[in-house]
């Protein structure tokens, strides 16, 4: 079991192509202050199950919870990209970055439904 005390903690769709693969990239070049987490088999979550499939969510060891756009850069302030990752919340790029990020949410969403009909 992973101590997420003192750790940010990623929780991402494991079932979901693109979650993986930047996932994957994300835990390649992260420091060990942060654990990702499988929302599909995660026990403990800090919302529930299906709010955490409904957009990226990072819940920092001080116990804010991060969503979207935010968690992403928040989950990528644990790599060298971090300055890189600043930019997205610069107050213009900000607004281009969250509309890129909720057209991906519907594509997403989209693709999730697809994968589990209600």
């Amino acid at each position: 079991m992973i101590d997420r005390k003192q750790k940010d903690t990623l929780f991402y769709d494991g079932q979901c192509p693109i979650c993986n693969a930047e996932v994957t990239r994300l835990e390649a070049q992260s420091d060990d202050a942060l654990v990702c987490v499988d929302i599909n088999v995660a026990t403990h979550v800090p919302a529930d199950k299906h709010a955490l499939f409904s957009q990226l969510h990072l819940l920092k060891a001080d116990g804010t919870l991060l969503l979207g756009l935010e968690a992403n850069v928040a989950a990528w302030q644990h790599t060298r990209w971090r300055s890189v990752a600043k930019v997205l919340l610069w107050p213009v790029v900000r607004w281009l970055s969250e509309l890129a990020y909720q057209l991906w949410l519907l594509w997403y969403q989209r693709q999730r439904a697809k994968r589990t009909p209600l």
